[in-house]
């Protein structure tokens, strides 16, 4: 059984405030120096200037050691353009030889990390921020006080979701699941109903968005449609603990991440738990190039692989919780996480 719980998606609603109130003018990038690596976990850690204001939303979880910033998301257009996000506004670019730090203009911690091209790359985080990339600057083109985007993704570059928390009706925890879409030239946003947190945002296409997390009683959600009046949001019938991470290679092939439990699996008919997964396990990000190509990560550095017919652990060499995950190709995949850990794939291990 399906239920409506967003009719359309074509105007704010009540109790929100204007998706944009904040709205401020672009920054120009400016990369400086990085370096650094920390040999007790075996992974890169790049060490920045970190901002004067960590911030205090649950949502981010910021961990911020040192210069040492916690980083949160991870998306790659190519092997030399590879992007990642995290607390105080930072930003981190690799260009095939060298990870540099590039000036957000915001101190706001950085949560969602998403493109389609080189010159298209969007970032999601606190009060509401959103910032893109042009090819030349990154610009903080959105923001809205009491709203926190914890994911973001972009179908084509009139085309781009993005999910969190309202808290303007309580604290975290006690918030509303939030949506906003960008249609090329303005956004549109909404509260979703019968949601406490939206974590994840996934597409198969235009006509085909899946967003994940959790109600107040705890419990798993996902809402999915286009958010038109010819295809609303609509919450599927999953049943299952709260939700992190959505990816797919398809609409008939999508794996679901909870917080606490075992993976799910949606084959187009039926979710169905990933029962040979040692228990115990804390997935938060999921991602990879096939339907036998998936990689997830969370906990303690841990990474798993699917090849298509089962999961097998991963050695990461990282001890410290891995954020996120993004799959370029089979051999190159990036996870980032606490104290500004990167670690890489290259088709046979796992390196700083």
């Amino acid at each position: 059984m399906r239920r409506r719980v967003v009719p359309t998606f074509v105007a704010l609603v009540a109790g929100v405030a204007p998706f944009g109130c904040g709205a401020r003018s672009g920054v120009q990038a400016s990369p400086v120096d990085a370096g650094g690596n920390d040999g007790g976990s075996g992974a890169q850690t790049l060490l920045v200037e970190a901002g004067s204001d960590a911030g205090d939303d649950a949502a981010a979880d910021a961990d911020v050691g040192g210069d040492a910033v916690g980083l949160r998301a991870v998306w790659a257009s190519s092997a030399t353009d590879v992007w990642t996000v995290g607390s105080n506004g930072t930003i981190l670019h690799f260009d095939g030889q060298a990870w540099a730090p590039f000036t957000s203009g915001t101190t706001e911690n950085l949560t969602g990390l998403s493109g389609t091209a080189p010159q298209d790359v969007w970032a999601t985080g606190d009060e509401g921020s959103v910032l893109h990339w042009d090819g030349q600057a990154w610009s903080i083109v959105q923001s809205n006080e009491g709203v926190g985007l914890l994911a973001v993704w972009a179908t084509a570059a009139t085309d781009v979701w993005t999910v969190g928390v309202d808290f303007s009706g309580g604290s975290f925890g006690g918030g509303s699941g939030f949506v906003a879409h960008w249609d090329g030239s303005s956004w549109n946003s909404s509260d979703v109903d019968d949601s406490t947190t939206l974590w994840t945002v996934w597409a198969s296409g235009p006509d085909d968005i899946w967003m994940g997390g959790d109600n107040a009683q705890g419990a798993g959600v996902i809402v999915r449609g286009a958010g038109t009046t010819a295809n609303p949001f609509d919450q599927s019938a999953f049943t299952g603990p709260e939700l992190r991470a959505i990816w797919g290679s398809g609409s008939g092939d999508v794996w679901l991440s909870p917080y606490q439990g075992v993976l799910q699996h949606w084959d187009g008919s039926t979710f169905t738990s990933t029962a040979s997964l040692p228990t115990g396990l804390q997935f938060v990000s999921v991602a990879g190039t096939a339907s036998n190509d998936v990689w997830a990560v969370g906990a303690g550095g841990i990474a798993y692989h699917y090849d298509g017919t089962g999961w097998s652990a991963s050695s990461t060499g990282a001890t410290v919780f891995l954020s996120s995950v993004w799959a370029d190709s089979s051999q190159d995949v990036w996870a980032v996480g606490a104290s500004a850990t990167v670690v890489h794939w290259d088709g046979t291990s796992w390196s700083p």
